[in-house]
């Protein structure tokens, strides 16, 4: 008797535990992304322009198919601050600004799409490939570029998710400007730009400026 009463004991502990099996485990949330994300840059270009209109005296022989053009470096700084569209924040919006050796200070808008991959990983440290697109101007120019490279937190090592954090990273992006009143000036340039002091940290290995 006894054992037929212990045999039905153990039959409705199962049945029990069929019937309402344990929760699964929480897994944790993922982090929050920051709100706001900001960075600086430094670009540094190689384009070309259409050289200057003059009389250009009679020669006998082939014209050089470069001789109308005006070809140069560029150098330039500027900033950006986004805001996540969306839950995940992927795709951000914001205004960003540029000072240009060939022009007088620049200022637009942006579009970024981020995680193109979601995990990218360069210089030993994971982040994120981004596409950029800007466009903006000046009294005298309109410019547009658009650039393309990996991203990441400045806090390599504990990157924290409160509602800003700065931005580094390395891209390449092409650009082009045209004057306002002659579609005719023009120019384009394709470089690499890179946020100056991340970078510096990466090559000089400071390690207290993780």
């Amino acid at each position: 008797m006894r054992a037929r009463l212990a045999f039905l004991a153990f039959l409705a502990s199962t049945a029990t535990a069929l019937a309402h099996p344990p929760p699964p485990p929480e897994e944790p949330a993922a982090p929050r992304r920051a709100r706001l994300e900001w960075s600086s840059w430094l670009r540094v270009a190689y384009g070309s322009a259409p050289a200057p209109t003059t009389a250009a005296a009679r020669v006998v022989g082939p014209v050089d198919p470069g001789a109308d053009r005006d070809h140069g470096w560029e150098v330039a700084l500027g900033a950006d601050a986004t805001v996540g569209v969306g839950a995940d924040g992927d795709v951000r919006l914001g205004p960003w600004v540029e000072l240009r050796t060939s022009s007088d200070a620049m200022i637009g808008g942006e579009l970024q799409i981020t995680g193109l991959p979601r995990k990218l990983d360069m210089f030993w440290y994971e982040g994120r490939g981004v596409l950029a697109l800007r466009a903006g101007g000046n009294r005298d120019l309109a410019t547009a570029a658009v650039s393309y490279g990996y991203q990441a937190p400045w806090d390599l090592m504990h990157p924290r998710h409160g509602a800003t954090r700065y931005m580094i990273g390395v891209r390449v992006v092409a650009t082009a400007t045209q004057a306002v009143d002659d579609p005719r000036i023009w120019s384009a340039t394709l470089g690499v730009e890179t946020e100056p002091v991340g970078a510096l940290r990466y090559l000089l290995g400071v390690r207290s400026w993780y």
